[in-house]
């Protein structure tokens, strides 16, 4: 049975505060890297973002059990 805080599910909001700190990198890589023309982080870069991510959610929680699934090309 999964942690929930009224209607949410705990895996939920892990999810979603994985996805906002990768975005987050994302677009202050995107930030850093222009300086008038518009260069995207590379597929390796941006599954680098993710594992940082997830070091630092495991960092975060600890007791957790965060881990991370490479997604499939289908799943990118």
């Amino acid at each position: 049975m999964a942690i929930k805080f009224g209607e949410i599910d705990a895996n939920q909001i892990l999810e979603n505060e994985f996805r906002i700190n990768v975005l987050e990198r994302i677009v202050s890589d995107l930030a850093r890297r222009n300086a008038g023309r518009l260069e995207f982080p590379t597929a390796e870069e941006i599954e680098g973002f993710r594992l940082e991510v997830v070091a630092q959610l495991q960092k975060k929680y600890p007791l957790s059990g965060i881990g991370y699934k490479t997604p499939t090309p289908v799943e990118r």
